[in-house]
């Protein structure tokens, strides 16, 4: 119930300006957000959120509170929208063993979204790949994995996601790669595929998911974190997904998705035969 009143206030206040914002992550900072009465702010952490505790919020319509809290547990990102016209709410929130304060009020400039990031993933430390954690990089997966339906739900949350659906395809022998979305999360400067694998062949084809690559010219990708069988069934189609991040020094790529993407499957030849221990 109350996603669809964050979702009915969004279509309300489409025609207003919305504020899009990025911020780094620091405990000893009071993040002071302003919020509207007819438009939700959303806030996105890099990934899943261990706690939030609160004071004048409520994530129940029904009990009244200043402001209005939508949030799944388990999920990277909340929204929160006033109830009153001069509301005004706190929150603690648990990400990673550390505490971060952000403090809400109306204001006729309510923020649409809002994205914490790791100060060191925004390219001030030259070692990306050392930073993006495979916490994070598992919670980018899930936020690509859930983009359609977080845009239907909650647009706000997919705003500063680059997205793309290029099609591009790389062909091997006896079956096919088709890249059938690309997103891009600027802060940890990785992109994001969701492939589709077309086997053509009477065989099975066998394939290392965590050695899947992306070519980009004459410069090779390498997976940062991929979800994938490894196995594509004769005369079958499968799903995978998989992540590059930075360059393959450790800096950063900055790789737009505009780009033509040729995919590197490595393939492994299974010898068929059972061979028993004598």
């Amino acid at each position: 119930m109350l996603g669809c009143l964050l979702v009915a206030a969004s279509a309300f206040a489409a025609s207003r300006p919305q504020v899009i914002k990025q911020f780094p992550l620091d405990e000893r900072t009071v993040y002071e957000i302003p919020i509207g009465t007819d438009v939700p702010t959303t806030l996105m952490f890099p990934s899943a959120i261990t706690a939030i505790e609160g004071a004048n919020i409520s994530g129940n319509p029904e009990t009244l509170a200043p402001v209005l809290l939508a949030y799944t547990p388990g999920r990277y990102f909340f929204s929160v929208r006033a109830v009153e016209p001069n509301a005004k709410a706190a929150i603690n929130v648990v990400w990673k063993n550390r505490t971060f304060v952000l403090r809400f009020a109306v204001s006729e400039q309510p923020y649409g979204s809002v994205t914490f990031y790791e100060d060191e993933l925004a390219g001030r430390n030259t070692n990306l790949q050392r930073r993006v954690s495979p916490d994070v990089l598992l919670g980018l997966l899930d936020r690509a994995k859930s983009h359609r339906l977080v845009e239907m739900q909650y647009p706000e949350a997919v705003q500063q996601i680059d997205h793309g659906a290029p099609g591009d395809v790389t062909l091997y022998k006896d079956f096919r790669v088709t890249v059938e979305e690309v997103f891009r999360f600027d802060p940890e400067d990785t992109v994001v595929f969701r492939l589709r694998l077309e086997n053509s062949g009477e065989s099975e084809v066998i394939y290392q998911p965590q050695r899947l690559a992306a070519r980009v010219g004459v410069q090779v990708y390498h997976a940062s974190i991929a979800d994938a069988s490894g196995i594509i069934p004769p005369k079958a189609t499968t799903t995978a997904f998989f992540a590059i991040t930075g360059t393959p020094t450790g800096g950063r790529a900055n790789l737009s998705i505009k780009n033509r993407f040729s995919i590197i499957v490595p393939r492994v030849e299974r010898d068929a035969r059972l061979v028993l221990p004598q």
